[in-house]
């Protein structure tokens, strides 16, 4: 195989406030032999698309700084959940040729597991399913499609039976609009509130089955929710004042289950909750979880696997992807995910299938 050229995403400075491209990461080329490469045992992997998630936020810090998620290093490539294909293997796992999902750097061709090693790293086949992207393996049917899942089937599902009302906040990511979808087949008596950011991501939420939707930015959403309410499960992929307001309407022995907090990722200290006394006075039961953290979440990963695929065989879920063609676009992609101004999942498409 030829030299070929090989993009990468390079991380270069901590941000204390807001990511900004070309100021805390660097889009560079290089050329790669892809027949010399060291592979150390591992296998080279081609790139055909790499998630962009709201959640990198965390991992742009200090190493010195202990959190959930592995930090970056400054000087080294970014890496997140992607798909691609096996280019050459050191490892009888894997065959040339052979899909893979897996932990790989923002680039055109990544070794696995390669120099650096952390807890989110992994690397499994996966099958090329008829009619769908390899991409929805970073999307649907994996991190956003797993963790809504993972949450609402560990922590939802019974305390469903009981309920009225489900509220899910930043309703219009891939973790929503699964989370809205799949709880409107399994559990079809829920009234469901959603919120977005914006009028066409409102009308995602209602198409996917939200029974209210509203912009946050445009009403008090406190009141709108004590109009709906009150509040027996809330979903929360944003904490911030939007958690506040869903405290606010709080039902008594209500269950919150927290998927995310993305408004205070920024160190914003306005974004941070106020109403945190909610939480005793209504005997709220709060649950936090990670992706295939645990075994419990690991078992529910794999009944993922097993329930999903036929239900979006059937229409039941869809892929609702939002673009960005090649690395060079690696940084708007990342820039959108925290500004609020993507639309679906957000995927790089590196390279082809």
């Amino acid at each position: 195989m030829p030299v070929v050229k090989n993009s990468k995403l390079i991380y270069i400075a901590h941000p204390t406030a807001e990511y900004q491209p070309g100021v805390h990461t660097k889009y560079v080329e290089e050329e790669l032999d892809t027949d010399t490469v060291t592979l150390n045992g591992g296998i080279l992997v081609r790139l055909i698309a790499v998630s962009s998630d709201p959640y990198m936020r965390y991992r742009m810090r200090d190493p010195s700084i202990p959190m959930f998620a592995p930090p970056l290093i400054i000087g080294e490539p970014l890496d997140n959940f992607s798909v691609g294909q096996v280019e050459r293997s050191e490892d009888a796992q894997y065959a040339v040729g052979d899909y893979v999902a897996g932990y790989f750097d923002f680039a055109n061709y990544s070794v696995y597991p390669g120099k650096t090693t952390h807890q989110f790293k992994f690397c499994v086949k996966v099958p090329k399913i008829p009619g769908l992207p390899l991409s929805a393996f970073v999307g649907t049917l994996g991190l956003a499609g797993k963790s809504a899942y993972t949450g609402w089937v560990l922590y939802g599902v019974e305390k469903a039976k009981t309920s009225k009302t489900l509220f899910v906040s930043g309703a219009a990511g891939p973790v929503g609009i699964f989370l809205i979808q799949y709880v409107r087949h399994t559990s079809p008596h829920l009234k469901i509130i959603a919120t977005a950011g914006s009028a066409e991501k409102v009308e995602l939420c209602k198409k996917a089955g939200a029974d209210v939707a509203f912009n946050y930015k445009e009403v008090d959403v406190t009141k709108t929710l004590a109009e709906h309410g009150p509040i027996d499960i809330y979903w929360d992929n944003t904490a911030g004042p939007i958690l506040d307001a869903a405290l606010s309407n709080i039902n008594f022995f209500g269950t919150i289950i927290a998927c995310g907090a993305i408004a205070e990722a920024s160190n914003d200290p306005n974004a941070y909750v106020k109403h945190f006394g909610k939480i005793f006075q209504h005997c709220v039961t709060v649950h936090g979880f990670l992706f295939r953290f645990g075994p419990e979440a690991e078992a529910a990963s794999d009944a993922f696997d097993k329930e999903i695929p036929p239900l979006i065989a059937a229409g039941k879920i869809t892929v609702h992807e939002h673009r960005f063609e090649g690395l060079k676009e690696a940084e708007k992609a990342l820039e959108s995910v925290h500004t609020g101004t993507n639309f679906g999942k957000t995927v790089i498409i590196a390279g082809a299938e």
